[in-house]
């Protein structure tokens, strides 16, 4: 086993270990308040389980379809930021669906790889159109990518209400994102066995077997593609996942509070927790709950100027 094949065996393990250990701690955080908006996607168009007379006696059917026909357009085209920030839509979408392209071209090589390591396709219709799929999408997904990435940069360095508020680790994603754009375009247009490389090194990978030397630009590629993997599980990039928690448990989430539900153990044990707040009108000591403070059996200071 070489060196890059341990490299990749440790991005990919730190990768998954990483995203996993993020959406267990979020998982199990507290309760978050709920957004209680009515009607909710996965209910019936137009309806709401509030118009019924007792309505958390009723059992209910979610329309998890009304979910997607929210989810895809958010995922795919980024409705919200076309709807609430139009001038930020286009260099935001050039970069998200580039990279959307490339991960759709990493599983077309793996399944190309598949097929080669068992000797179904070593010639014919399907081996043609895979490799003709990879390298268009290693160019309309690398290209995209790019020109979003440049965009962004612009739009963050010169944009005064964007640039308030960009941090260093801004500026490093998109740089990061923009060499893997970059370095795929120049490895898929200057290399003719690109393809056999790039499905080289899956074979490798999968069967521990020796992997083909590359082109400098083929080892850029590869040395920037691993690096993301391990950065990525702890910055805000991980909002591809973490976004699930938004949607579904606080916009979406609308199962009934009813006595002895997990809900209400939830509540109770959220309501039971110290308070220790600095700010001194809350009163709180580090010994009150919320129970005391909220139910008036805490002390509650009024601000000097409001008294005034």
């Amino acid at each position: 086993m070489s060196v890059l094949h341990a490299l990749v065996y440790l991005s990919v393990l730190i990768f998954v270990v990483a995203c996993f250990a993020r959406g267990l701690k979020i998982a199990r955080t507290p309760m978050h308040l709920r957004w209680e908006l009515q009607p909710v996607p996965h209910e019936k168009p137009g309806k709401s389980m509030f118009e019924q007379v007792n309505w958390w006696e009723h059992s209910r059917d979610k329309n998890h379809f009304g979910e997607l026909g929210i989810m895809i357009p958010e995922i795919l085209l980024l409705k919200g930021v076309w709807e609430h920030n139009r001038g930020l839509w286009f260099p935001s979408w050039a970069l998200h669906f580039g990279l959307y392209l490339l991960i759709g071209n990493m599983a077309l090589i793996l399944l190309l790889t598949i097929l080669l390591l068992a000797g179904t396709a070593q010639s014919g219709v399907l081996v043609n159109v895979l490799v003709g799929l990879i390298r268009t999408l290693s160019f309309i997904g690398g290209g995209l990518g790019v020109i979003g990435a440049v965009l962004m940069f612009f739009k963050r360095t010169f944009d005064k209400n964007m640039s308030k508020y960009a941090t260093p680790s801004h500026y490093f994603n998109i740089i990061l994102l923009g060499a893997i754009f970059a370095s795929t375009v120049l490895w898929a247009f200057a290399d003719h066995g690109y393809i056999s490389r790039v499905t080289g090194l899956y074979a490798g990978v999968l069967t521990a077997s020796p992997i083909p030397a590359f082109t400098t630009t083929g080892y850029l590629n590869v040395a920037v593609v691993l690096l993301f993997f391990i950065y990525l599980p702890f910055t805000h990039m991980t909002h591809f996942f973490t976004k699930y928690f938004t949607y579904h448990t606080i916009r979406w989430e609308d199962q009934p509070n009813t006595k002895g539900s997990k809900i209400e153990q939830n509540i109770v044990k959220n309501v039971t927790q110290p308070v220790s707040w600095a700010s001194p009108h809350i009163g709180a000591d580090g010994k009150k709950n919320w129970v005391d403070l909220a139910g008036g059996t805490g002390e509650v200071k009024q601000d000097k100027k409001e008294e005034a």
